[in-house]
């Protein structure tokens, strides 16, 4: 691609690698290992996507990572010189009680982007559609609302934060928007996500190893 066009900026995008630590460590840990020996190597490489289809009932590999974790590995990921972007966002909820849905929703769409431009390497996001009613989530896996507009093309809650995440960094605003950076863990001893985050069954909770499976196919 480079020889085709010199000038072309290119982007080496994955998912199950947004942050640093958590049950896709190996994961995360490889995508940069990977593309900083590139760079070492002279490897016309200039950006980095990370995905971003997040479900927010996720336990194991599926968890959905912290807004610290996030800004994390997007520091490292511009400390080798990239520009890095959140390249296919979703929040999947439908597995969780109705009640926590829009709540868990409404803080991975701006706790995540609130961290994510808290970095100077952050250039930007795109979601993974942006209706209800043609998500590819319900022909893939099942039968959700992971965008910020409903099937009417109405905004939903959601909506409202990721917009409010966006302005932490417009004149006027607080860059992070008081959303934890540092820690997972808040002054009152709450860790993050912990009014929707599921808990890990018994089962699972020492199995992060990978298996032959593609990552969106593990169940675990």
């Amino acid at each position: 691609a480079h020889e085709a066009d010199p000038s072309a900026f290119l982007i080496y995008n994955d998912n199950k690698v947004e942050g640093v630590g958590g049950a896709n460590a190996k994961k995360a840990e490889g995508f940069y290992r990977l593309l900083r020996d590139l760079k070492r190597k002279g490897v016309p490489v200039h950006g980095a996507g990370i995905q971003a289809h997040f479900n927010a009932a996720g336990v194991g590999r599926h968890r959905p990572p912290t807004p610290r974790s996030v800004k994390a590995q997007i520091r490292r990921l511009g400390d080798l010189g990239l520009k890095v972007n959140i390249s296919e966002m979703d929040v999947r909820v439908s597995k969780l009680p109705l009640h926590l849905q829009d709540v868990a929703q409404k803080q991975i769409y701006h706790d995540i982007i609130a961290a994510a431009l808290s970095e100077p390497a952050f250039n930007g996001v795109w979601l993974w559609g942006f209706t209800d009613k043609w998500t590819w989530v319900s022909h893939f896996y099942y039968e959700d609302k992971p965008l910020i507009f409903d099937d009417n093309y109405d905004r939903k809650p959601c909506y409202y934060s990721l917009r409010s995440a966006l302005a932490t960094i417009a004149p006027g605003g607080q860059v992070g928007g008081g959303v934890l950076l540092d820690s997972d863990v808040d002054d009152e001893g709450k860790e993050w996500g912990w009014e929707w985050m599921q808990p890990e069954p018994q089962e699972t909770q020492n199995c992060i190893a990978g298996d032959s499976k593609p990552d969106w196919l593990q169940t675990t």
